[in-house]
C-alpha cells in the first residue's frame, strides 16, 4: 500500500539538537523552515518561532602554501 498524504497535513518538522539547545527543521506548504524555542516574553509570548533558514557563511579560502613541497628533505 502507498503512503497517502493526509489532505489536513501542512508539513512535516524533525527535532534536532544543537549546541544552544533542540530546535526543528523541515518544511511547511513547501517553504523549508527552522522553528527555534522562544526563550523570551511573557505567558502570552509563543512557544516556538519559526523561521526561514538563512544559508551559513562559506568559510574563507587557506592562504596559498608557500613553504617547501610535501614530502621535501629540508636539509639538502
Amino acid at each position: 500500500m502507498a503512503y497517502e498524504k493526509d489532505p489536513n497535513e501542512l508539513g512535516a518538522l524533525w527535532v534536532k539538537t544543537g549546541a544552544k539547545g533542540d530546535y526543528m527543521t523541515g518544511t511547511i506548504n513547501g517553504q523549508p523552515v527552522v522553528c527555534f524555542r522562544n526563550t523570551k516574553g511573557s505567558d502570552k509570548a509563543p512557544a516556538w518561532r519559526v523561521m526561514k533558514p538563512t544559508p551559513r557563511a562559506a568559510a574563507p579560502e587557506p592562504a596559498p602554501w608557500d613553504g617547501p613541497p610535501p614530502n621535501s628533505d629540508p636539509w639538502a
